[in-house]
């Protein structure tokens, strides 16, 4: 309510049932000269060259900056269209923080040289062909052979891509001769954006039930460094195959990308329903923590899967003319590999990528990128309209996997 007798002729704003609705500028302009004018007595010249006319638009401004960020803070309430700090504030009514960026991961195989030797955690081992640097991300002891698999991780966090075959040896003194990585890597993440969080905290609905598929699952996509996690059971009585993978009778199969073993262990304790085997080629051992033990806790092993990076390929051709920029190879790679590792769109463990889709983000480019043909699969040669991986694959798309050609 008005907190005095005064009067104006600027419209107010409104605050009813459907929203906050707010005067145009315009309006307000027109508010505020006939206030500058009355209290000049009158007849007073209100050109916006003059002096009124310049602390009228003044004002016009001020009250407008004003009303918007009043629009803002009135969206920021609405899950569906906040973001920034508005969103983090609803965030932590489900007790969830913003995601930094993560780091891209690799498995590389490696010559021995030195058995037994050392790698101390966050020691660069390899560089890529685009000049990032992938560290040991916990100290590594080499096997007593002549070859290893190590896990790496990009010193550099966010979406760095990693082709397969795209790292070397970064210096000597490890007790390595070489390394490469056949696979590509999995990409890491962007610091999380609007979508991806606003679609975290809707999952984290089901992360308050115990029992369900879905609760193991959302409580999962919690997990600090958890970028994707799938999780389905077989209830029949006989081994069956779900979306590519074999599941025994009476399982439960769990898919996670990144996060700590220790905290996946402790997810699954949480949510899964007693008695229900799980499946998979990780196994992580945790104690229920729960106080009615007192200190006498029991121990349970589950067992889990990792993805495994398959990369996809997508080969095109575009119209030549005149408006084709020469990088418009790079232009449209950038393109295509920003739809696909974030927002809404991102790959996720099951989807089903389809190249009418990638079509339309080229054609987006520019009255320029008309697309002829464009195609997808897992190898150079594509040929599919579609791609659905088996969900214990995770696709991964960077440049040097996307073919671009120009042509008459």
């Amino acid at each position: 309510m008005p907190s005095s007798d005064a009067t104006t002729n600027v419209p107010a704003p409104i605050l009813t049932d459907a929203g906050f609705t707010a005067p145009s500028e315009q309006d307000i302009l027109a508010g505020v000269l006939a206030d500058m004018n009355a209290a000049l007595g009158g007849g007073a010249n209100t050109a916006l060259s003059t002096p009124q006319g310049q602390i009228a638009l003044s004002e016009t401004a001020i009250l407008g900056d004003f009303l918007g960020a009043m629009i803002s803070i009135f969206n920021g309430v609405d899950p569906a269209s906040s973001s920034g700090r508005m969103q983090e504030a609803i965030g932590r009514i489900y007790f969830m923080e913003r995601r930094p960026a993560t780091a891209t991961t690799v498995t590389v195989q490696a010559s021995v040289n030195a058995p037994g030797q050392t790698i101390a955690a966050g020691t660069v081992v390899a560089q890529g062909t685009d000049g990032s640097l992938y560290v040991a991300p916990q100290a590594i002891t080499l096997p007593q052979s002549a070859t290893a698999s190590l896990d790496l991780a990009c010193q550099t966090a966010g979406a760095v891509s990693c082709p397969a075959s795209s790292l070397t040896l970064y210096q000597a003194g490890l007790g390595l001769a070489s390394l490469t990585n056949p696979s590509p890597g999995a990409t890491g993440a962007d610091a999380e954006n609007r979508a991806d969080f606003e679609a975290r905290r809707a999952a984290s609905v089901a992360a308050n039930s115990i029992g369900q598929n879905a609760s193991l699952m959302g409580a999962l996509l919690e997990l600090p460094g958890v970028t994707d996690a799938y999780v389905m059971d077989n209830p029949s009585q006989a081994d069956a195959v779900q979306q590519g993978v074999t599941i025994p009778a009476g399982a439960q199969y769990i898919l996670v990308e990144g996060g700590d073993p220790t905290a996946i262990g402790q997810a699954i304790l949480r949510k899964k329903p007693p008695g229900i085997p799980t499946v998979g080629t990780q196994i992580v051992t945790v104690q229920d923590t729960n106080p009615v033990y007192e200190g006498n806790a029991p121990s349970y092993t589950f067992h889990y899967d990792r993805p495994t990076p398959v990369a996809v390929h997508v080969v095109m051709e575009i119209a030549t003319s005149d408006a084709v920029p020469s990088d418009a190879a790079g232009i449209i790679q950038q393109a295509i590999v920003a739809y696909l590792t974030t927002g809404a769109n991102r790959i996720r463990l099951g989807k089903t990528i389809y190249a009418s889709r990638l079509s339309a983000v080229v054609d987006g480019l520019g009255d320029w990128a008309e697309v002829l043909t464009l195609t997808i699969g897992t190898d150079g040669s594509a040929g599919q309209n579609r791609l659905t991986l088996p969900v214990s694959q995770l696709a991964t798309v960077t440049a040097d996997t996307i073919s671009v050609q120009v042509v008459a």
